[in-house]
Order: C-alpha cells, then sequence, then structure tokens
C-alpha cells in the first residue's frame, strides 16, 4: 500500500471520475426511493493542495486547476465543479466520499471503505459530521460483497483501486461475476489506468461477456495510449449506467479535452444501450 494519491489529487482523471459520480448521483436522485453509494476505495477524503506532495507533482493545475474563475461552463459540468468549489478556495480538493456524501439526501447512504489504517483514520475525520454515513476499514472486495446488494436496492458501487497489484486487472475480471449475482440491477462503476503494458482489452473484454445491462465506457488520454513508460490516461467502465448520464457525460467531452488539452477522448457502448 505505497500509492498515496496526494500527489494526483484533482488531476485530469479526478475531474473525470467525479464528474461522473456527480451524474450518476444526480441521476438516482430524480426517483424518491432512496440509494446508496458504496466508495470502495476511499482514500482520506480530502487532499490538501498546498502540501508538499501536492506541490511536488501540481498535477491539479492541469486538471481541476483549468476550471478556476471560469464562468461560463456546461450545466453538468457546474453539477460537478458546484460540489468541489468550496473546498478548493481554502486550498483543498474533495475525494470522492466527500463529493458523495454532500450530494445525499436524508434518506440516502454512503459507505465509505479504507484499509491503510492511517488513511481510514483520516477519513473517518473527515467524514465525522457527515450524514448517513459508515466508514470502514476492510479490503475493497471484501467490503463490496458484505454490502451488495444494499438494503435500498439501488445504488452506486464505485471501484478505483491504485493498481499497485500486478493482478489487478485479472482480480477485477473475477470480482466482476461475483458483483452480477449478488447485485444485478446497481450501478458499478470502475476506474482504471491505461498504460501500454495494462490489460485494459482484456477487462474490457470480460466486461462485454459479463453481458449487464447498458454497459458504457469511456476514456481520456493525456499521451497516445501504446507509449511507453507513461500513465497515458485512465478510463472508466459503468455497469448498469442510468438513463442518460452516458450521454450527458459524453456532451462534455470536447468542452473537458479543450480545457484540459487532453490528447484523445472517446467513449462508447460496450453492450447496447
Amino acid at each position: 500500500m505505497n500509492y498515496r494519491h496526494i500527489y494526483h489529487a484533482g488531476n485530469f482523471a479526478d475531474v473525470m471520475k467525479h464528474l461522473a459520480v456527480a451524474l450518476v448521483i444526480d441521476y438516482l436522485k430524480k426517483k424518491e426511493a432512496p440509494f446508496c453509494v458504496i466508495d470502495a476505495h476511499g482514500g482520506i477524503g480530502q487532499y490538501d493542495l498546498t502540501s508538499v506532495q501536492a506541490q511536488k507533482t501540481m498535477e491539479w493545475q492541469a486538471g481541476i486547476g483549468r476550471f478556476a474563475g471560469l464562468r461560463d461552463m456546461p450545466e453538468d459540468f457546474a453539477l460537478y465543479y458546484d460540489q468541489v468549489r468550496g473546498s478548493l478556495a481554502d486550498g483543498f480538493y474533495p475525494g470522492s466520499p466527500l463529493i458523495a456524501a454532500d450530494m445525499l439526501r436524508e434518506g440516502d447512504r454512503l459507505i465509505a471503505n479504507e484499509l491503510h489504517p492511517d488513511d481510514y483514520e483520516t477519513l473517518r475525520g473527515a467524514l465525522a459530521r457527515r450524514r448517513n454515513v459508515r466508514v470502514t476499514h476492510m479490503d475493497a472486495y471484501e467490503c463490496i460483497r458484505a454490502h451488495i446488494p444494499p438494503e435500498e436496492k439501488r445504488g452506486l458501487v464505485l471501484i478505483d483501486p491504485p493498481f499497485e497489484k500486478t493482478d489487478e486487472f485479472q482480480t477485477l475480471i473475477r470480482q466482476m461475476q461475483e458483483w452480477k449475482k449478488r447485485f444485478a440491477g446497481g450501478v458499478f462503476m470502475i476506474w482504471y489506468p491505461i498504460k501500454a503494458h495494462l490489460a485494459v482489452d482484456e477487462m474490457k473484454g470480460a466486461a462485454v461477456a459479463l453481458g449487464l445491462h447498458r454497459t458504457w465506457c469511456a476514456e481520456t488520454l493525456l499521451h497516445p495510449r501504446r507509449q511507453e513508460g507513461t500513465f497515458n490516461g485512465c478510463g472508466l467502465i459503468v455497469f448498469n449506467a442510468p438513463y442518460q448520464v452516458p450521454e450527458r457525460f459524453e456532451a462534455m467531452l470536447p468542452f473537458l479535452g479543450e480545457k484540459m488539452e487532453l490528447a484523445e477522448t472517446q467513449a462508447a457502448w460496450l453492450t447496447p444501450a
């Protein structure tokens, strides 16, 4: 567990991931029935952009920093940006648990999980005053198994591993089968990095073979996807993608690509919409 997200908080990958999270939660809120968000890799909750680590890479400046002071932005991007605006003003970037917690209604729930013991304690502190929130200290996949299906029978499961393990893609492929058995109607969102040597195509193939309804994929890249030795980009696979969320996200890709100077953006259905 050597990965530290503070070096990357607020970068282009966070913008993409958290925008999608905000859109899914916004959709779930359109129905009166409560829902549950399970954030399996919660991190520390919020990240100090003035810290030595964040200042060392300055990745946030090429990500969320590109939108500072922007007055004219698409409505759907503003939905996400309004969730991070206050933290940014204080020099912080909120992680997905804080974004989700702030978007919950009174009857909705968040389960935020973190395995790293120190990060777990930090996450507990960050979410201490949030309503309807439970913070757990478990292996991410054990957390998902323990909490699906949620009592609400609807919700979002966010999976964004640090990909420190060389077999993480294979683990995800195995776990997909379990998720389908336990919570076939749930919205699952997998974030993944794109590097030349990683088995991205294998995981996409497994997602297609799984056969879950409305499986959708979006990718954003800073460099050509086959470039060796670099972090070239990232992607999202969403199972049971909510109605109009993919279309709303895709409509913003030109805006995101221009502002963050992305080399490539693409999105497509892996199974029929």
